[in-house]
């Protein structure tokens, strides 16, 4: 048996890694027909790998609560508070943001927006990567009840697999061209982060450990043909390579262990360059997925001269002004926590 320790160099590595993977699924949904052309299984591969990137930060919450709360005492109210408050400003500043811009260039609008600007705000539906805080503010909110079974561990696990993969079999039945309200619901994500937890206070056989990287690799595979059969028997590749799918929850599980538990070896200078790379990137994190969807919008009607040049030096001073602020909003919190210590 082994214990799972994790670094918060570590963490911010698989951070990083997980934030240029969903900058990646985000870039890839531009290019028009990839995945019925000749090169469709480099592209449903590359798709199908960058799907630990999800699974990865909310295991690494789950993971992280865990850690804190071992030897401190979980106030409901307190707790809440201050875990929902270390994003909530920011996803109220990106969230009003996404909704301007977007309102303001009708061809940025995208498929099943709620038409409420309401549902858009609650549900995290301003901006289609958004959902993912409604999902962690569930998350923390379910944390404590959830912690509450950390003396019986295997149970918590059990339990956390059968809602996931029985919700998952429901969306397995009905195939629909939206995978949006699937995402915003917590359980559908329940036991990505019930295994960070698990991580953090049980130990794990060796046998799992080792196999890590090979049941990844195995499990990739069978994704990635899962998704290139489904999608050559004409399903929608929206539906055929979603997070939400059966297969997923294996691969996202081995692939972030492996990730987790592999030594990391610094040898050179191309070696150090790369990991401070991906540790910078994963420092920054919050700020890059909040951000990055406006980004690849200006690019790509940059690249398609989509809009006016006029328009588009607007949205590059609004865009950069923006993650100016929510950069300074962020130190502030940062100098605001090291002095509550």
């Amino acid at each position: 048996m082994q214990k799972i320790f994790l670094s918060l160099y570590r963490t911010n590595i698989i951070k990083g890694l997980a934030i240029i993977a969903v900058v990646l699924l985000h870039v890839l949904a531009y290019p028009k027909g990839i995945y019925h052309s000749d090169q469709q299984i480099f592209f449903i591969s590359l798709d199908q790998l960058a799907r630990f990137c999800m699974p990865a930060f909310i295991m690494l919450s789950g993971y992280g609560l865990a850690f804190k709360y071992e030897k401190e005492k979980i106030i409901y109210a307190d707790y809440l508070k201050k875990r929902i408050w270390k994003l909530f400003p920011l996803y109220v500043v990106w969230s009003i943001t996404s909704i301007l811009i977007i309102k303001s260039i009708p061809a940025w609008s995208f498929g099943n927006q709620p038409i409420s600007l309401v549902v858009q705000f609650l549900l995290g539906q301003a901006d289609y990567q958004l959902y993912f805080l409604p999902v962690i503010f569930q998350l923390y909110a379910l944390f404590p009840l959830l912690w509450l079974l950390r003396k019986r561990p295997n149970l918590l696990l059990l339990g956390a697999a059968t809602i996931q993969i029985a919700l998952f079999t429901f969306y397995a039945s009905k195939i629909t061209n939206s995978d949006r309200f699937e995402y915003v619901l917590s359980l559908s994500w329940l036991l990505y982060f019930v295994f960070g937890i698990y991580l953090k206070i049980q130990e794990l056989p060796k046998i799992i450990i080792k196999l890590a990287w090979p049941l990844s690799l195995i499990f990739f595979a069978i994704i990635a043909f899962d998704s290139l059969r489904q999608i050559n028997s004409g399903i929608d590749p929206l539906p055929a390579l979603k997070f939400t799918r059966l297969l997923i929850i294996p691969f996202g599980l081995s692939f972030n262990l492996a990730l987790i538990v592999t030594r990391i070896n610094i040898n050179n200078f191309f070696q150090k360059t790369i990991f401070k790379f991906l540790a910078w990137c994963g420092k920054n994190s919050y700020l890059i997925f909040l951000s990055h969807t406006i980004g690849l919008r200006i690019a790509y009607a940059v690249i398609t001269k989509q809009l006016p040049l006029f328009t588009i030096v607007g949205l590059i001073i609004a865009w950069v002004i923006i993650i100016f602020i929510s950069n300074k909003m962020l130190s502030e919190k940062k100098i605001k926590a090291v002095i509550n210590k």
